[in-house]
C-alpha cells in the first residue's frame, strides 16, 4: 500500500516546488526526507500510468504548475525595475572613480575629468528620480508583490497559494488605484501615482 502523507508534507513539498521553480526534483526528494518524510518520493510530483491505474502527481493534483506560472511572470515583471536598479548601481560607481580621480588632480585642473564628472552627476540624478518615481508606480507594486510571492513559499506555503489565487485580482485593483496598466508601468518607469 502506497505512503500517505499528511497536509504539512503537501504544504512543505508545495513550498519547495515554488522555491525551486519547478525543478530540482531531486533536491526536493532530499528535502522531504530531511524534513522527515524518509520514503517520500519524487515520482510523487508525477501523474503515471494510465486509466483506472492512473495515479495523479502532486503538481497536477494540487495546481502548482498554474501557481509556478503566475510566480515566474511576476519575477519577469520585476526585472526591469532590477534593471532600473542595477542602472543606478553602475553609474554609482563610476561616478565615485570619477570624483576619487577629481580629489587626487590639483583643484580639479583636469578639465576633461571635471566635465565627465559634471556629466555622470547629471546621469546619475536621472537614473535616481526615475528609480524613485518608480516606487510609486504599478511597477514598484508589481516588485513588491513579486518579492512577497517569492518569499512566502518558504514561509508559508497555504498564504502563498491564497494569493497566488487572487494575484490578478490584486493587480487589477493596483492598476485602478494608480491609474495605470501593466504595460504602461513596464513602458514608463516615471509615471507616478495620481495626486502624488
Amino acid at each position: 500500500m502506497p505512503a500517505s502523507y499528511d497536509k504539512a508534507a503537501v504544504e512543505l513539498c508545495e513550498s519547495l516546488y515554488l522555491r525551486f521553480n519547478g525543478q530540482q526534483h531531486d533536491r526536493i526528494e532530499a528535502e522531504m526526507r530531511r524534513a522527515g518524510y524518509a520514503s517520500w518520493s519524487k515520482q510523487n510530483l508525477y501523474t503515471r500510468g494510465k486509466g483506472s491505474n492512473q495515479k495523479i502527481g502532486w503538481i497536477e493534483k494540487y495546481g502548482w504548475e498554474k501557481a509556478l506560472t503566475r510566480k515566474l511572470e511576476l519575477a519577469s515583471e520585476r526585472k526591469a525595475v532590477s534593471a532600473d536598479e542595477q542602472l543606478v548601481r553602475d553609474i554609482e560607481e563610476v561616478h565615485r572613480r570619477l570624483r576619487d580621480q577629481l580629489r587626487a588632480t590639483a583643484a580639479g585642473t583636469d578639465r576633461d575629468l571635471v566635465y565627465q564628472f559634471r556629466d555622470y552627476s547629471k546621469l546619475l540624478i536621472e537614473a535616481r528620480t526615475k528609480l524613485e518615481a518608480r516606487r510609486d508606480t504599478l511597477g514598484g507594486f508589481v516588485e513588491f508583490w513579486g518579492r512577497l510571492l517569492d518569499w512566502l513559499p518558504e514561509i508559508d506555503a497555504p498564504a502563498a497559494r491564497a494569493l497566488l489565487t487572487v494575484a490578478d485580482a490584486v493587480l487589477e485593483r493596483a492598476a485602478s488605484e494608480y491609474g495605470e496598466t501593466e504595460n504602461s508601468a513596464a513602458d514608463d518607469g516615471t509615471k507616478s501615482r495620481p495626486g502624488a
